[in-house]
C-alpha cells in the first residue's frame, strides 16, 4: 500500500497527499447513517381531495357483494397504496370527506406517506344523518382547503384535484355545481366526478331519470376526460388514478404517470 496514505479517524473521509479518495478508509455504518436522513426534493405539490358520498342508499349491497360505501373504501386505499409505493410519493397530500345530510372531513390534509391504511374512511361509518345528499356545504369546505393549500406553497409548483362521488340525485343540485364552478375557476385545480351507478335501488329509475343523474355528475368535472359512471368498484379505482396522473405535472411540464 502506498506510504502516502495516512492514518486517520476512520469516522473522517481524507484524502492522501495524491488528491485521490482512498475507499478504504472510509466508515460506511457513518456513510449510511448520514445518508438515511435525505429526503428526495419534492417535484410538486399535489393535494387529491376525495369527497364520497354517505347517504343511505350507499349502505345498499353493490356489485362485489360488499356495500357500496365499503367498496368505495377499497378503492380509494388501493390509490393510496399506490400513491405511498411511487417514487414520488412525497409529492402527494389526501385529503378525505364524507357527506349526506351533514359533513365530516375523515381525514385532514397529510402527506400520503403519512396515511394509515388501516383507519375506516368509508363514509358510512362517519355519516349520522343520511337521509339527504347535500353536497354544497362540503364543496365549500373543500374550496377553503384547496386554497388554503395553494397559498401555502405558492412558490412551488401546486395542484389541487377534487374527485367527487356519488350514486344518486343531490339535494340543491344547482347551488351545489355554483360551488363547484367557482372551484374550477381557482388557478391550478382540478375536479373529477364519479357517478355510482348501482343496480339495486336505480331499477326504480326510467332511463331517461338515469340519464339525468349521469348528465349531472358529469357537469361537475373540469371536463368529460375526468367524469366516469360506473357500477364497477375497480373502475373507480382507475379513473382516479387516471385522473390523479393527468393533473400531477413535474416541472418541465411533462405528464406524471403514478410508477
Amino acid at each position: 500500500m502506498s506510504n502516502e496514505i495516512q492514518k486517520v479517524n476512520k469516522t473522517e473521509i481524507q484524502k492522501p497527499k495524491t488528491g485521490k479518495l482512498d475507499l478504504l478508509n472510509i466508515n460506511t455504518s457513518a456513510l449510511n447513517e448520514s445518508l438515511s436522513g435525505l429526503e428526495i426534493p419534492r417535484l410538486f405539490y399535489q393535494l387529491v381531495v376525495f369527497v364520497l358520498d354517505g347517504s343511505g342508499s350507499m349502505t345498499y349491497r353493490g356489485t362485489t357483494g360488499a356495500d357500496k360505501g365499503e367498496e368505495v373504501e377499497d378503492a380509494v386505499k388501493k390509490v393510496v397504496k399506490r400513491l405511498q409505493d411511487s417514487k414520488n410519493k412525497n409529492s402527494f397530500d389526501i385529503n378525505v370527506w364524507a357527506y349526506a345530510n351533514e359533513n365530516i372531513e375523515i381525514i385532514q390534509t397529510t402527506s400520503v406517506d403519512s396515511f394509515n391504511l388501516n383507519q375506516s374512511i368509508n363514509p358510512c361509518d362517519y355519516i349520522k344523518r343520511y337521509d339527504g345528499t347535500k353536497l354544497t356545504p362540503t364543496l365549500n369546505d373543500v374550496r377553503k382547503e384547496c386554497e388554503k393549500y395553494l397559498l401555502f406553497h405558492k412558490d412551488k409548483n401546486t395542484q389541487a384535484l377534487v374527485i367527487i362521488l356519488s350514486d344518486g340525485a343531490l339535494d340543491e343540485y344547482e347551488n351545489s355545481r355554483s360551488v363547484c364552478e367557482s372551484l374550477k375557476e381557482i388557478d391550478n385545480v382540478t375536479v373529477a366526478s364519479i357517478f355510482y351507478e348501482s343496480d339495486v335501488w336505480q331499477k326504480n329509475y326510467v332511463v331517461s331519470e338515469t340519464d339525468v343523474l349521469k348528465n349531472d355528475m358529469k357537469n361537475l368535472a373540469s371536463n368529460s376526460s375526468f367524469f366516469t359512471s360506473t357500477v364497477d368498484p375497480e373502475e373507480i379505482r382507475k379513473h382516479m388514478i387516471k385522473s390523479i396522473s393527468t393533473v400531477s405535472k413535474v416541472q418541465n411540464g411533462n405528464q406524471f404517470k403514478i410508477d
